[in-house]
């Protein structure tokens, strides 16, 4: 099971969107203390972002989520990447977010789209997907799924797409 599951990432961070270069959508996004912030401000300028739509009420995306942030605490904070989350079933009041990431200690941003309208500019119909942009804006890779069980994989490749600045494609990487 655990090959297939690599098998299916591999796969999905091989090959690419047709929308890669698109700018970053500007709609409005929630951070948990009920500041509005323009998702367009959200990716670091100075560094790779990772970007993971989840939903609250879905255990495994809290235990994906949970997954990523110690894969990211223990290996690629260090190498400057930010990462951000965004609460995609808060339809309108998110205010159960805030004590759930204040119980789980997560130490990352964490914004709400109150009105799926982020989530809908995105192309992300099913959670959880991470995508990981670079410095530039430019989407690197996006992975649609669970990450569970394939945290150094994951760490692996984003890792060698920014020591590479390997660009998104839709050829299969060598």
């Amino acid at each position: 099971m655990k090959t297939f599951s690599i098998l299916f990432l591999l796969i999905g961070l091989t090959f690419g969107l047709s929308a890669q270069n698109q700018p970053i959508p500007n709609e409005a996004l929630v951070d948990l203390d009920g500041i509005t912030k323009m998702s367009a401000t959200i990716l670091d300028t100075t560094s790779p972002t990772i970007v993971l739509f989840w939903k609250s009420g879905s255990n495994k995306c809290c235990d994906n989520l949970e997954t990523l942030q110690t894969a990211w605490m223990e290996n690629l904070q260090e190498h400057g990447v930010k990462f951000v989350a965004i609460c995609t079933d808060c339809n309108g009041s998110g205010a159960h977010i805030k004590p759930l990431a204040n119980g789980k200690n997560w130490e990352f941003d964490i914004y709400i789209d109150p009105n799926g309208n982020f989530k809908r500019a995105m192309n992300v119909s099913n959670v959880p997907v991470t995508l990981l942009y670079d410095q530039d804006q430019k989407l690197l890779c996006r992975h649609a799924g669970f990450c569970a069980g394939n945290e150094e994989l994951i760490c692996d490749k984003i890792i060698h797409r920014i020591e590479n600045s390997v660009q998104y494609t839709t050829a299969i990487d060598q």
